[in-house]
């Protein structure tokens, strides 16, 4: 039940983000306050720290399931990625989830720089949005929880691959747009 509820949470946050992403593009200004279609950047912000939470706990849950399992004779294979400095995927979320951790603010204009960068955002978060699916379109099984979670990691490798992203060095994916961090 557990694992059927993150996998729940984890499409809720992609799905969101998309709807999050496009009208803060529309509008030009996120929105941090009670009102409708307020508190922008704080749900963000939340799906963010959601999505990594999940994913830290099911690649520590992949790592101790796979330490138990080298007794035996023909090691099984790791359920998900292997658990390593090199994911991208965990960083990846973290940094997005700078970009909007101005909750101070009630709201603030989306400058050029800001949605070029939220457009960066945007386009990984369709990729991810094509692997969970939209709410209608595909449900999601707790047995398909290692491949999901797989497929993450390697289409944001194959989305930093494809646009040439140094993901150490560009500046998009290092500062996270935050004036909070310059």
């Amino acid at each position: 039940m557990n694992v059927r509820q993150d996998m729940v949470d984890m499409k809720s946050a992609i799905v969101n983000n998309d709807s999050l992403f496009n009208r803060i593009l529309e509008n030009e200004i996120i929105t941090n306050e009670m009102v409708e279609d307020g508190e922008q950047a704080s749900q963000l912000y939340y799906n963010f720290t959601d999505m990594t939470q999940i994913m830290n706990k099911y690649n520590l849950m992949n790592l101790s399931f796979s330490e138990e399992a080298n007794w035996l004779v023909k090691p099984a294979a790791l359920f998900t990625n292997d658990f390593s400095q090199d994911d991208i995927l965990p960083p990846t979320l973290h940094r997005m989830r700078m970009t909007f951790e101005r909750l101070d603010i009630t709201s603030y204009p989306v400058t050029a720089e800001l949605k070029a960068g939220i457009g960066e955002y945007q386009q990984l978060n369709h990729r991810w949005l094509n692997i969970v699916g939209d709410f209608e379109s595909k449900e999601i099984n707790e047995n398909e929880w290692p491949q999901i979670l797989n497929d993450l990691e390697q289409v944001t490798r194959a989305y930093f691959s494809e646009k040439k992203v140094d993901f150490v060095d560009d500046d998009v994916w290092r500062d996270a747009l935050n004036p909070r961090y310059e």
